[in-house]
């Protein structure tokens, strides 16, 4: 909740209030956590100081990801006390490791102003896609 507090700082919009987003996104988690999306939580004097999530999409294999597994990071953050210190970029590394033990050839993410120079650093790279906001 503090990243899409800080990310979206105008909080869920006018479809969700703060609590209700919570709600929305307990739910969600307990649907996926251990299945097609896991979490990593790194902690600083008994706290969780920064976090990243990592979620599996089956894809159609291809020449460029002959496994047919393609894995997106998201929700990349870490407590404004807590920056500066390595944190997110030893959980991104985590992140990276445990798609290629999977055999992922493709690792995608959205990027705020804060983490490009952390992805751009770890070669991240922009690519082709393209996207539509429906309403």
């Amino acid at each position: 909740m503090g990243m899409l507090a800080e990310v979206f700082p105008t909080g869920g919009g006018p479809l969700l209030d703060e609590e209700a987003l919570r709600q929305a996104n307990e739910k969600w988690l307990s649907e996926h956590l251990g299945d097609d999306f896991c979490a990593w939580i790194a902690d600083l004097d008994g706290r969780p100081a920064a976090s990243a999530g990592l979620m599996w999409f089956p894809h159609p294999p291809g020449p460029i990801n002959p496994v047919g597994l393609e894995a997106y990071i998201l929700n990349v953050y870490t407590r404004p006390d807590a920056r500066r210190m390595g944190l997110a970029r030893a959980l991104m590394e985590r992140l990276v490791e445990e798609a290629r033990a999977a055999g992922v050839r493709r690792i995608w993410l959205r990027a705020s102003d804060d983490g490009r120079p952390l992805y751009e650093a770890m070669e991240f790279r922009a690519g082709n896609y393209l996207q539509l906001m429906l309403e």
